[in-house]
């Protein structure tokens, strides 16, 4: 079985691998190791996206590492004892442009570029207007795997299906809206400095007034192992 790990600590794993008869194959791995925390977790999707991963905890803040014991989970993975269970990822792109596109596991949204000033966004969900002129300090949109990170910050509930828009420090309406998992959300900026974000990634792309903005489920989706 080839094996990648991702994490500061990789080593430590790396170095115990050959002890389960697991093979180090940084190019084309079969399964994904992430040891760390919430970041190495979306960091290994982003990188390997779809390929079956399985976290291991080597931090504190890891809401979603079930596993602590490393040689359980060689040995599970050695043995295949595992099932693999699918979650929805999202997207979000600019002005139809390929070249300005982020995936989220957890979220992607729009955040104010200058702390100091809101933007103001027409929005859309399956082209009715729900917001024609919303001050706020952006928004982000959730998956329900992501429910419980930036989504329950803000609006302090989960959801488990569809899609959760959360508003930040809107000028009016409801914080938080559930809509159905094939809706396309479109944000018109209609004034304003803002960036397109997804999850933990550094890559971010800026928006100003007259941009328009998709989010979307996305085509691809992650591969969570979970030990039988």
């Amino acid at each position: 079985m080839k094996v990648v790990v991702v994490g500061h600590a990789r080593k430590f794993i790396e170095d115990k691998l050959p002890e389960f008869g697991l093979e180090l194959n940084n190019e084309n791995p079969e399964i994904v190791i992430s040891f760390g925390g919430d970041g190495s977790a979306l960091y290994a999707e982003r990188v390997y996206p779809g390929i079956p991963r399985i976290m291991i905890r080597n931090s504190k803040y890891c809401v979603k590492c079930k596993e602590e014991d490393y040689s359980k989970v060689l040995k599970a993975i050695r043995e295949k004892k595992y099932r693999i269970k699918e979650e929805m990822k999202v997207e979000i792109i600019v002005n139809d442009d390929k070249n300005k596109k982020l995936i989220g596991l957890n979220e992607v949204g729009i955040h104010h570029k200058i702390p100091t000033k809101a933007l103001r966004l027409r929005i859309k969900v399956n082209g009715k207007i729900i917001e024609d002129e919303q001050i706020s300090d952006g928004l982000i949109v959730a998956t329900p795997y992501g429910n419980t990170a930036y989504f329950y910050s803000i609006c302090r509930e989960k959801f488990s299906k569809g899609l959760g828009m959360a508003y930040k420090n809107p000028n009016r309406g409801k914080n938080c809206v559930i809509v159905d998992e094939n809706s396309k959300i479109e944000i018109e900026i209609l004034r304003g400095l803002g960036l397109i974000a997804a999850d933990n990634n550094e890559i971010m792309f800026e928006v100003t007034a007259g941009d328009k903005v998709l989010i979307k489920k996305s085509d691809g989706k992650a591969r969570i192992i979970e030990i039988k």
